[in-house]
């Protein structure tokens, strides 16, 4: 009986195989992973998975034929152009269809012409790898009962791009800041970063665009206030006497916020009326299709994975950007589910290979990103007025070159007042060279430190190894509320 299904499923799955046009090869062929002594995927079960995978997808095939996505029949080169009035109606068409309301004004056509002439090249990428993204992005909007059009958000703030990081130090695709990473839930530390991870990342941002919507029951004042921060926005309604419309207080919110919703809604109606702007995506080296992720049971480096199973370093960091140093922690007894994303065609290797990978070791396997970090404290150091790269490092014991690297900085790139830098400076090691912390020992083990412009008890607790903000107000009698003044000198318990 068994036979017979088998022999039934495999002509059914020739069939079908026939039809279906796979994305790409897989990394690696399996007779090299042979000839290297390592297992290959069961063969039954690879057809199976390749089975499924036909029948789904051949029922909404993709292409990228721009002979079958060119309805108009454009140029290639040509750029349509259409009245105020086309584009007006077809946004109100939009509007129709979606709670989010589309408005066509100077502002909103100013930003179609920008997008749809000068960064045609962007959306065509973007097109592309919303074949990877939209999906996962589109059933998490639906789980939450969002609008689907919010899909379109992350290409205005990073162009799809996990490893982005803005200069104020949002990071990611859905660009969070550190602190509202940490609020959302997200893991933030020397190897992981849960703000480039696509999928924890969205489920954080439609979280959160859930929360601001609740807080205004107004699509636009959420989406402003994502982008501004929802104390900008209140201050702006209350300029304006209480409005709460985005088009009546504009003005008092930030330049970037002012130009944010127009850029949202340009996009949105150029990727809806693609081929009416002779648009045509790139074709993705990834779909959502033929990827998948497997849970990790053991601390790993990608090198590991790279090195028994013949696949590519540099596709592996693509697919997992949330671990910055091409690392995997994982600790004994560790309840968070750590994942790592493959394509499907290796997921059968990975697990048949499983232990081989978690034990392999050769010379460049390096336990570096372990121990690299072990003893230092992550640090949010915002930069002050007449700051260097090289007057931060000397003041946290680190190098310049390891500051430019955290914080994906080139050596032309300048810092500025306000930017905030991640250090990974070595716990109560922070220099006196030349950003003196100021304090003298007494001989009642007590230091004396003097107040800096810019100082908070904060930062200061965290220059001192078991010291915290509270032992500090404690010792000195103050409060949080107390404002500390530069020259002041507060009583520090030595270490």
């Amino acid at each position: 009986m068994k036979n017979w299904i088998a022999f039934v499923l495999i002509i059914f799955g020739l069939t079908a195989l026939g039809q279906f046009k796979p994305i790409s090869k897989s990394f690696t062929t399996k007779d090299s992973l042979a000839a290297n002594g390592i297992s290959s995927d069961d063969p039954f079960l690879e057809m199976l998975d390749s089975l499924h995978e036909a029948q789904v997808f051949n029922k909404n095939p993709i292409t990228y034929n721009i002979r079958d996505l060119n309805i108009h029949n454009f140029p290639l080169d040509s750029i349509p152009e259409y009245s105020d009035s086309i584009l007006q109606l077809r946004l109100q068409d939009m509007s129709t269809y979606s709670p989010i309301e589309f408005t066509f004004n100077n502002k909103v056509n100013r930003c179609i012409k920008l997008y749809g002439k000068n960064r045609r090249q962007m959306l065509s990428k973007v097109m592309g790898m919303a074949e990877l993204y939209f999906p996962m992005f589109e059933e998490e909007l639906e789980r939450n009962d969002l609008p689907m059009e919010l899909k379109y958000l992350p290409i205005v703030e990073s162009a799809l791009n996990n490893t982005v990081r803005s200069k104020a130090g949002a990071t990611g695709m859905w660009q969070f800041m550190y602190r509202t990473g940490k609020y959302l839930g997200l893991e933030i530390n020397s190897y992981v970063d849960e703000r480039r991870d696509p999928i924890k990342s969205t489920k954080a941002a439609i979280k959160y665009l859930a929360y601001l919507h609740e807080m205004y029951d107004d699509w636009l004042l959420a989406l402003a206030a994502y982008n501004a921060g929802p104390g900008n926005i209140n201050k702006a309604i209350r300029r304006t006497g209480g409005k709460k419309n985005f088009w009546a207080i504009q003005y008092g919110l930030p330049r970037e916020t002012r130009n944010y919703i127009p850029s949202f809604m340009a996009v949105a109606y150029l990727l809806n009326h693609r081929a009416d702007h002779n648009l045509y995506p790139v074709r993705p080296k990834f779909e959502i299709r033929n990827v998948d992720t497997v849970t990790v049971k053991k601390s790993i480096h990608f090198n590991q994975i790279t090195e028994v199973l013949c696949v590519s370093h540099k596709d592996i960091v693509f697919l997992n950007p949330q671990y910055k140093r091409a690392y995997i922690p994982i600790k004994k007894n560790d309840s968070v589910r750590h994942t790592l994303t493959l394509p499907v065609s290796m997921i059968g290797d990975f697990l048949a290979n499983e232990k081989t990978i978690y034990n392999y070791k050769n010379k460049d396997v390096s336990k570096a990103p372990i121990d690299l970090y072990a003893n230092r404290s992550e640090i949010i150091h915002r930069v002050r007025n007449g700051e260097s790269v090289g007057l931060i490092a000397q003041r946290y014991n680190v190098r310049v070159s390891e500051i430019r690297e955290w914080n994906n900085l080139s050596s032309k790139k300048y810092i500025h007042p306000g930017q905030r830098l991640v250090i990974f400076s070595k716990t109560n090691t922070i220099s006196a060279k030349g950003y003196s912390i100021q304090h003298e020992q007494t001989y009642n083990g007590y230091l004396y430190y003097t107040i800096r412009s810019g100082d908070t008890l904060w930062d200061i607790a965290k220059k001192y190894q078991g010291i915290s903000a509270n032992d500090i107000m404690k010792l000195n009698h103050i409060s949080a509320r107390k404002i500390l003044k530069p020259g002041m000198k507060i009583k520090i318990k030595s270490t």
